[in-house]
Formats: C-alpha cells, structure tokens, sequence
C-alpha cells in the first residue's frame, strides 16, 4: 500500500470483515436469517444477498463458506 490508499479501500476492508462477522451471527442464531438481519440491522433480503457475495451456506446448525483462492 505504501503511502497511498487505494480506491476501493472501503470494499477491501468491507470483504475481509463482513463475512467472518455474517457467519458469527448466523452461528448464534442457530442458522435464523430474521433474526441474524435484525441483529445486522438489515432486511433478510440484504442478508442472503451477502451470503450469496461471499458463499456463505446456512444449514440450520451448520455454517460454512467456500474459500476462494
């Protein structure tokens, strides 16, 4: 990075913290998508949408997101 901050500096950070924080909610709430979007101040749309970004599956107590290389 250096000394200058790249353009898309909001959506780098916004990558590496939203998922691991999707899933830390979806696992407290055993896998709910209502109540894990209004934990996250979302609507559930947004939520699945965000699932769907970074593949992220929510089986009732299984949570699980496919690494991309």
């Amino acid at each position: 990075m250096g000394n200058t901050v790249p353009e898309n500096l909001y959506q780098m950070l916004l990558a590496e913290i939203e998922p691991p924080l999707i899933e830390e909610i979806l696992k407290r709430t055993g896998g709910n998508q209502s109540r894990a979007a209004s934990m996250l101040g979302i609507t559930r749309n947004t939520l699945r949408t965000k699932m769907q970004r970074y593949s992220i599956n929510a089986r009732s107590s299984k949570i699980t997101r496919v690494r991309r290389k």
